[in-house]
């Protein structure tokens, strides 16, 4: 079974260029058509690169300011990082 559908414009890549002309020219009454390599949209920075990464510096900058806080006599045990909670986490920003 074969349907048609009208499409006015074909964006080609969901990254923030992509993905910004899609949903202006949807907003300007457009029929669009978003193709991407991934399922999600955004692409790298947003689901692979900077934003993924940025979580884990977040993690890291944390630990580092509370192993910082001895020299105003707060300690803290050793923290237990849990990678798989963490790549969990990572995965749902």
């Amino acid at each position: 079974m074969s349907s048609k559908k009208h499409i006015d414009i074909i964006v080609i890549g969901s990254g923030p260029g992509g993905y910004a002309a899609g949903f202006r020219a949807a907003d300007l009454g457009r029929q669009v058509l978003i193709i991407d390599k991934d399922p999600t949209l955004g692409g790298v920075c947003l689901n692979r690169g900077c934003i993924p990464s940025k979580t884990l510096l977040h993690i890291a900058k944390v630990l580092e300011e509370a192993e910082s806080l001895k020299n105003m006599g707060v300690g803290f045990s050793k923290p237990k990082i849990d990678i798989d909670g963490v790549r969990s986490w990572k995965s749902k920003i």
